[in-house]
């Protein structure tokens, strides 16, 4: 008899749990495109994902810009990714942890709120506007894009098409 995912997910939990967050290695955005196409989208149009791009070349070898603009660029990411703010996905991003909210989160996936913003868009970035969070989350708020694509894949097809 097969194992239901949420049984395996109990099961493996305390040997996932046992490696830190911070030991997973990146899996990078198109990796979580596969399942998230929607959220993907939202972000491939974002300033976060272009962050690496609007970054003069002069900066591009500063920590303190880079730091923020490209935080996984020595892995080959430019830009802000997912796993910027959503942490390293090499635990969490298998099908059958995802599909378990608390497996996955015991195993690195972040929930991003004010403060992880506030790690780059602080009082020492370089901008013309005091930061304000609740007029910026909409702008990077991605989940409901794919929650919607999600409800709209499992609505039933009109009745007579």
């Amino acid at each position: 008899m097969p194992v239901p995912f949420r049984t395996l997910g109990a099961l493996l939990a305390p040997w996932l749990a046992l490696a830190p967050a911070r030991a997973a290695e990146p899996v990078g955005a198109e990796t979580c495109k596969v399942c998230h196409p929607a959220a993907y989208d939202v972000w491939r149009e974002s300033a976060h994902a272009r962050a690496w791009l609007v970054l003069p070349e002069r900066s591009r070898s500063d920590a303190r810009c880079t730091a923020c603009h490209a935080p996984e660029g020595a892995r080959g990411q430019a830009g802000v990714t997912c796993e910027s703010c959503h942490g390293n996905g090499q635990l969490y991003s298998l099908p059958f942890v995802m599909r378990d909210r608390e497996l996955a989160r015991a195993v690195g996936l972040l929930d991003p709120g004010e403060k992880t913003c506030v790690r780059c868009h602080d009082e020492s970035s370089p901008s013309l506007t005091r930061f304000d969070y609740a007029r910026k989350l909409p702008l990077v708020e991605h989940g409901r894009a794919d929650r919607e694509a999600r409800k709209a894949a499992a609505r039933p097809a009109p009745a007579g098409r």
